[in-house]
């Protein structure tokens, strides 16, 4: 058990929670990070850092695509989980949640609703989230529980999904899928394809295939999960799975669309991902 009361550092998910406070905390207008609270879950010695590099380093992590993408994904995605309440979900799981915060920044429309949050991610990382934001923020309405993805089966997360309310869920996975096994991710989305209510949203982002294919490649990942970006082969690979595809869009595109500006610096377009969002349609 994790009793550092500190997030362990999986892959990226520290680097996007510490871009993210810096952009909280340094950046303004339409360059400024909503996140206001992943500072919240970051350590003392990880704040102090952010802080130094956003003093002198600034330029230096706003000449790296990822920097402008961390952004862009974060609003990309906030737009996601206050569309779906409001279209009437009943329940939000966050796979993957690391160092996320909506279940905590949204803490008051998801109560108004009375929309639970399952937040889910590894053992350690999880323990760690939860006995944090005990202390620090509100958790009514937030359940937790531990999640490997490349197990292959996740008989607690199907127990949950059994009890859920019979109305749609969000399943959010951001950052989720680059470090997870082909087999194991769709085998994961057949699950969700499987239990979820009609009308259920999933949205996901990958890497696209042929762009960074070693990316992920570490501890029990040795094939991780690509798609293609055409829109065929993207509905061709979730209808099979019983999904329905809603929206894709590149990170690129995404990037431009919503950081104006950014497409006439094309050095600076991180291209190297894409993002999907799903539904689950209604059974015959």
């Amino acid at each position: 058990m994790n009793t550092s009361h500190t997030l362990p550092d999986f892959s990226y998910m520290m680097k996007v929670g510490q871009l993210r406070h810096i952009q909280s905390t340094r950046e303004s207008g339409a360059f400024w990070n909503p996140d206001t609270l992943v500072w919240q879950f970051l350590s003392p010695a990880q704040r102090w850092s952010c802080l130094w590099r956003g003093r002198l380093l600034l330029q230096r992590l706003r000449a790296d695509p990822f920097y402008d993408y961390v952004l862009a994904r974060t609003r990309y995605y906030d737009e996601v989980f206050v569309d779906a309440l409001c279209a009437g979900a009943q329940r939000v799981i966050n796979v993957g949640c690391g160092s996320d915060t909506r279940a905590y920044r949204y803490a008051h429309l998801l109560a108004s609703k009375g929309i639970r949050v399952l937040e889910c991610d590894q053992s350690g990382a999880i323990e760690a989230k939860q006995a944090i934001a005990r202390r620090r923020l509100p958790v009514d309405h937030v359940d937790y529980a531990p999640i490997d993805l490349n197990d292959g089966a996740w008989p607690q997360l199907e127990a949950s999904l059994a009890a859920q309310p019979p109305g749609p869920t969000l399943v959010l996975m951001e950052g989720v899928s680059p470090y997870v096994n082909t087999d194991a991710f769709t085998a994961f989305l057949r699950l969700l394809s499987d239990r979820l209510a009609a009308g259920s949203r999933i949205a996901y982002d990958f890497k696209i295939r042929g762009v960074k294919d070693g990316f992920g490649l570490e501890g029990r990942t040795s094939d991780p999960f690509r798609l293609s970006t055409a829109e065929s082969e993207l509905d061709d690979f979730h209808r099979a799975l019983g999904l329905r595809l809603v929206h894709s869009e590149t990170s690129s595109a995404l990037t431009a669309r919503l950081l104006p500006g950014t497409a006439a610096r094309p050095a600076r377009v991180f291209a190297h991902d894409a993002l999907v969002q799903l539904e689950v349609p209604a059974r015959a």
